[in-house]
């Protein structure tokens, strides 16, 4: 175990509770490791939180966990495309020094590693929010058999992928879980099209909002992605929970688990 997850684990593991939402970490631990890296992810598991994670495909056709089409702001690569590299172009990247030297030679992830990672090292159920930015065609057959052979069915989630390929990932395997943000305003709309497993509430939810939901067998999180005071809320923080959400997708997880326990 490396010495931040030791630290961290220090200042959250021990006031965990089996009742709380799931914390979703934005990216995994950004304010703490590298964003989208195996280091980040493994932080948000040992601390038994999960996370969110972007994908995207490379020229050859893999799919790699990157949040940005260019490779620039995140790796030591100069100013290209992911979609004009390949795998093995990717991979001789280094992910992490950008953010601290403790994390060079951190590479930028395939999603088979990420969700071989969750398989190994997960303490319980969790929440995986698979953010699809740029997926072809032959990769939605590669995302769903990946979650299948990992187990990860139940515990995770596709969105920001439009509805003709929610469909036909759901043709794939009509049990693969597809979400998407809703709004207020969208709330019964999208409910009554049938086409959504999880609602990423954009709005603080109310407790008769997560009912009906809950009613309807939805997976309902609340998503306050994001940096800056306005999405380091203790107060929505507080809301969101006491109204019964499944989850909370957030880029300050170590402060809302905090919010939570001084709460009660």
């Amino acid at each position: 175990m490396n010495r931040l997850v030791f630290c961290l684990m220090l200042l959250s593991l021990g006031s965990l509770r089996a009742d709380d939402p799931i914390l979703i970490a934005h990216r995994g631990l950004l304010r703490h490791a590298p964003e989208n890296t195996l280091p980040a992810f493994a932080t948000c598991l040992e601390l038994g939180m999960g996370f969110e994670l972007d994908i995207r495909t490379t020229k050859d056709g893999h799919l790699v966990v990157i949040h940005d089409d260019n490779v620039q702001r995140t790796t030591d690569g100069s100013s290209q495309s992911i979609r004009d590299m390949t795998l093995a172009e990717v991979r001789r990247l280094d992910a992490g020094h950008w953010f601290d030297q403790v994390f060079a030679g951190a590479r930028v992830p395939t999603l088979e590693e990420t969700l071989a990672l969750v398989n190994q090292r997960r303490r319980g159920p969790t929440i995986i929010a698979l953010n699809v930015k740029h997926v072809t065609r032959d990769g939605e057959s590669k995302l769903v058999s990946l979650v299948e052979k990992y187990k990860l069915i139940d515990q995770s989630f596709a969105f920001d992928q439009n509805d003709a390929m929610s469909q036909r990932l759901k043709k794939l395997n009509p049990a693969f879980r597809i979400g998407q943000n809703v709004s207020r305003a969208d709330l019964k709309r999208r409910l009554q099209e049938g086409l959504l497993d999880c609602f990423l509430l954009s709005s603080v939810p109310t407790s008769e909002e997560v009912s009906h939901l809950h009613a309807h067998g939805k997976l309902v999180l609340f998503n306050f992605a994001g940096s800056g005071e306005s999405r380091r809320n203790p107060d929505a923080w507080r809301h969101a929970a006491t109204a019964g959400i499944d989850g909370l997708l957030t880029d300050y997880p170590l402060e809302c688990r905090a919010a939570w326990r001084k709460a009660e």
